[in-house]
């Protein structure tokens, strides 16, 4: 893993400018879910610095998903927000993420435009890194294939990483979005190299877990396209700061406590041996393993007996994993 030191960011061409990218090898797309095929991706473009073919390696990214922009009547829903796909990347020794803000002036760019503008002339590219589906430029006509023509005329290296497979299917951010909105959580998080992330701020609710014993933080989710999984109860861990907890998260309407709700769909975090006041905090949930399904229960006092069991299953399966880590 690099530093945290080293690991910069740019939101504009100032930004990237100023980080004075030098002899660089880049990648590019959209690494919705930052899963295991964009792995390969950004490990090949690691290889190229370690090889001396690049003295840095830069991975563009783009904010909001090109079909919000494209076609939004058929926008996915997404499974990283920007800065869940930034924190994910940080895993990674890069040396710097630019973060292209997708409108219609970057869709209407040719891809050779492109090329010269962000990686020929602001990033220095020596050699670019793409995916077998790479599409990027007007029409999406920046082709594997096309980009290798042009890297003859303009003197840089191209090298094209295929797809990866698990149990005989490409893995592909389209293949983990079906996998979590069927409730396949366990076979989602084995396509991504991670768990599934939920990320947001800590927000006022009704204060009904309190009163049961099981405080809960709930997370305001600001991104419309986030992939929210299905309702039910789930194991997790949470990020607060450099902190690490285990706990719990429900995503529902707390049909138990309905006459006290308004119907809408909630997510609620209990986080164990947590008894410090969240409210706007941001924290990172991370969904290891799912519970049960939402349900009614005739009483609160047989609500609280589930949420006990659910706690110690949730213990069990988070040790476990930590042992494996």
């Amino acid at each position: 893993m690099g530093l945290e030191q080293d690991f910069r960011v740019a939101f504009s061409m100032e930004d990237l400018i100023s980080m004075k990218p030098r002899k660089t090898a880049v990648t590019l797309g959209v690494f919705d879910g930052v899963h295991r095929g964009h792995h390969r991706i950004i490990e090949s473009l690691i290889q190229c610095r370690a090889s001396g073919k690049a003295k840095s390696c830069y991975l563009i990214t783009f904010d909001p998903h090109p079909l919000v922009v494209t076609h939004s009547r058929i926008t996915p829903p997404i499974l990283t927000t920007i800065d869940e796909r930034i924190d994910l990347l940080r895993s990674f020794p890069l040396d710097g993420v630019f973060v292209i803000q997708f409108n219609e002036e970057i869709a209407n760019t040719d891809y050779r435009t492109f090329l010269d503008k962000y990686l020929l002339n602001a990033l220095d590219m020596k050699v670019i890194v793409l995916g077998y589906d790479c599409r990027f430029g007007k029409n999406r006509e920046g082709t594997p294939e096309r980009v290798q023509t042009e890297s003859k005329k303009r003197g840089f290296d191209v090298k094209v990483v295929p797809p990866v497979e698990k149990g005989g299917e490409v893995i592909s951010s389209t293949h983990i979005r079906n996998k979590l909105l069927e409730g396949e959580l366990e076979q989602a998080n084995d396509l991504l190299g991670h768990p599934y992330t939920v990320s947001g701020q800590v927000v006022r609710g009704h204060g009904m877990g309190h009163s049961i014993g099981f405080p809960t933080a709930n997370l305001a989710i600001e991104d419309p396209h986030k992939l929210w999984p299905p309702r039910g109860v789930y194991a997790v861990t949470v990020r607060i700061g450099n902190r690490e907890l285990h706990g719990m998260m429900n995503i529902g309407r707390a049909p138990t406590l309905k006459e006290l709700r308004d119907g809408a769909r909630e997510i609620e975090v209990h986080i164990f041996n947590w008894k410090e006041d969240l409210y706007g905090e941001n924290i990172i949930v991370r969904c290891h393993a799912f519970l049960r399904k939402e349900r009614s229960f005739p009483s609160v006092e047989a609500l609280v007996k589930q949420l006990q069991k659910d706690k110690m299953r949730a213990l069990r399966i988070l040790q476990v994993e930590a042992c494996w880590d």
